[in-house]
């Protein structure tokens, strides 16, 4: 199974983390998003998002 992890931090996402899900899919923490907030799309926790959103399921199955 391959781990999804912060694209700033390299830390390896949680089920309990607050992610943010931008407009070109890339998932941030929201304690390390930095960019403009009319980029994000959703806002969840990563097992909400991992388990809404099938391209994203992808890569931890």
């Amino acid at each position: 199974m391959l781990k999804i992890h912060c694209p700033k931090c390299r830390a390896v996402f949680q089920d309990s983390d607050i992610v943010l899900l931008d407009f070109i899919n890339t998932l941030t923490p929201s304690s390390c998003y930095v960019g403009d907030y009319e980029l994000i799309t959703v806002k969840g926790t990563y097992k909400e998002l991992i388990e809404k959103y099938s391209f994203l399921q992808e890569f931890v199955h």
